[in-house]
């Protein structure tokens, strides 16, 4: 099946995605209740071990578990070819990367030693992004996304290699001349590398085919790319070389053309019929803009008043939260909701075409997750974000923050699961 030059072909068992994005809301709740348990220190610094536990919890364990499902999903529709784990070797996969998570936060809590997650985080990351690479490399087809997912899955090798040579820093006490800046380094290309190459990719595809937008034109496609793709390179060298931070400027330049280009294309789409995945698009995109201009001010060097300068590290620490929960995980929200339903219908519809007698009517998307549900997901997001400002502004208000959290990723879990039950009920009326 081909559509709008996607292929449809050589999607992977329902199974695959679908045990990442019901893995993603566990560590959700895990990171919940660390923030809580620790609301008195967590807006002090982004160096406490305690921060260092949730941010890897919720950028490996909730962000990344989603966008590795989704690869397993977009991979063969855009580039034609499956990607080639399955079977007991998706099992292992899966069980490495979700133990190796979470002896990784243990690890900073102090609680294990760091060659455990050094141990099996190399194996199951190492795997994947060497698996993918060359699946892309070799057999992948579609040159419009298939280059960008190949940037962003070659920044999450270069991010993986940095995180190991950090870990091998507690275990072995190795560390590069660069020292704290090879720290931002892990933390900017995993942002405008691994994030922005690979939501880049995806929505220059999935915004015109979900939203009957325009397309993207070639030009700003490779514009943007190549300027961010510069902008890392550059950065990279500016971390072993010097203080400057003209490659974190023109990532942050890629990034806010990217945002102005976006939203304008969104106000052109043909249904202007109430949609919350727009919604969650537009907020997600201010929240980026609002993230670039924060971090601008934090890395260019003009002088900043004394009351400023004790703000910093709290800015920094709202910064990692601005951008992953008002970023990342709004676009992760908002494409659930249109992935989830899409690819229940598209493994409904191959059983149909299986047993054609059938005769049973398949439902649309709005039976799989209803406006009610969408809308409830939406508004226990927003209440996350109301409750994100007034931590910031109050901390003793952090726990609150923590419990929006997790209620937003109970409703995410709860929707996903009730999909699923609708794809099992289906499934069962085709094959019987």
């Amino acid at each position: 099946m081909r559509m709008s030059g996607l292929n449809f072909e050589s999607i992977p068992a329902i199974s695959s995605p679908i045990r990442f994005y019901l893995t993603a809301p566990i560590f959700a709740l895990f990171a919940a209740l660390l923030i809580a348990l620790n609301s008195d220190t967590l807006w002090l610094s982004r160096w406490i071990p305690s921060t260092l536990a949730i941010t890897h919890l919720i950028a490996l364990g909730v962000m990344a578990m989603i966008m590795i499902g989704s690869l397993f999903q977009v991979i063969p529709v855009l580039c034609g070819a499956a990607i080639p784990i399955s079977g007991w070797r998706l099992h292992l996969f899966h069980a490495t990367l979700v133990t190796g998570i979470l002896t990784l936060a243990a690890a900073f809590l102090g609680w294990l030693s760091f060659l455990f997650p050094f141990v099996l985080l190399g194996l199951s990351l190492g795997y994947f992004t060497l698996t993918l690479a060359w699946l892309l490399i070799t057999q992948a087809k579609g040159e419009q996304t298939r280059l960008p997912i190949l940037l962003a899955i070659l920044a999450l090798t270069a991010l993986f290699l940095i995180g190991m040579v950090l870990l091998s820093g507690y275990l072995w006490g190795f560390m590069p001349a660069a020292g704290k800046n090879l720290t931002n380094l892990h933390a900017g290309i995993g942002s405008f590398g691994w994030v922005m190459l690979l939501v880049m990719a995806v929505s220059f595809q999935v915004i015109p085919m979900f939203h009957v937008t325009p397309n993207f034109s070639q030009r700003w496609r490779y514009s943007l790319i190549t300027l961010l793709v510069m902008g890392i390179s550059l950065a990279s060298i500016e971390a072993f070389s010097s203080s400057l931070s003209w490659g974190w400027l023109l990532c942050i330049i890629a990034t806010l053309l990217y945002c102005v280009l976006t939203l304008n294309n969104l106000k052109k789409r043909k249904r202007k019929l109430p949609d919350v995945v727009i919604n969650y698009w537009g907020i997600g995109l201010v929240c980026l803009m609002l993230s670039c201009s924060l971090l601008l001010w934090l890395i260019l060097p003009f002088a900043k008043p004394a009351s400023a300068l004790l703000w910093q590290s709290k800015l920094e620490v709202l910064l990692g939260f601005l951008f992953s929960f008002g970023f990342i995980l709004a676009i992760i929200q908002g494409m659930l909701l249109k992935i989830v339903p899409f690819l229940i219908s598209l493994h409904l519809q191959r059983l149909m075409m299986q047993n054609p007698m059938a005769m049973t009517p398949l439902p649309d998307h709005y039976q799989l997750i209803s406006r009610v549900r969408m809308k409830r997901q939406y508004y226990s997001y927003l209440a996350l974000l109301v409750s994100l400002g007034l931590a910031c502004l109050l901390p003793v208000t952090t726990p609150l923050m923590a419990t929006a959290f997790a209620i937003n990723w109970l409703v995410i879990a709860n929707n996903i699961y009730g999909a699923l039950k609708q794809y099992q009920k289906y499934r069962g009326k085709l094959i019987s």
